[in-house]
């Protein structure tokens, strides 16, 4: 009889100490719902682990490699390239992958617009992914993204290729001077 009088008054102590209905299902629970953003990060947070949530590819431009460009790394690079790079820009990064043939072409690795890019930025185009180029996030860890942005830069070591782009202004100026073939004030 005890007893039963001690959860009798248990059963309507919690009972009368909840606010609201009892949640019948966990669809009634709090919780981030399907198509909804997850929570940001807290400022100064350092995330160890899931996946990286990154808007656009310019988010992680002022990043560093945190990891040295030892062989180990180097040859970490080359390997996931030639895995999961190979077939849009190339063995040898020049962007002429199998591919490049059907879709538009991937951009050369060494060109010299890729390699004034910080080592973020390419680490954020293999996170969120370029124009044309799909996200690296699923996969690849980013240890292994990190280590692909080594592997390109030893691709780059050989040297960067292209011309850099003239400016307008300074295309107008350069037809407006006169040349050694014609002299001054000639039409």
């Amino acid at each position: 009889m005890k007893r039963n009088t001690l959860l009798l008054a248990a059963i309507v102590g919690l009972g009368t100490g909840c606010n609201g209905p009892w949640p019948a299902s966990m669809e009634q629970q709090p919780a981030v719902q399907p198509l909804m953003m997850p929570r940001p990060a807290p400022v100064g947070s350092v995330q160890v682990g899931g996946v990286e949530h990154l808007e656009d590819r310019e988010d992680d431009a002022d990043l560093v490699n945190p990891h040295p460009r030892d062989p180990q790394t180097v040859a970490l690079g080359k390997q996931l390239f030639a895995i999961h790079c190979v077939a849009c820009h190339g063995a040898d990064g020049h962007g002429n992958g199998l591919i490049s043939k059907v879709f538009p072409p991937a951009p050369d690795l060494r060109h010299i617009s890729i390699c004034a890019r910080t080592d973020g930025f390419i680490y954020g185009t293999l996170t969120a992914g370029g124009r044309a180029m799909p996200s690296m996030r699923e996969g690849l860890s980013a240890r292994d993204r990190w280590s692909l942005v080594t592997w390109v830069r030893e691709i780059q070591a050989a040297g960067c290729v292209g011309a850099q782009p003239v400016e307008p202004a300074e295309a107008a100026t350069a037809a407006d001077a006169p040349t050694a073939a014609s002299p001054e004030g000639a039409p």
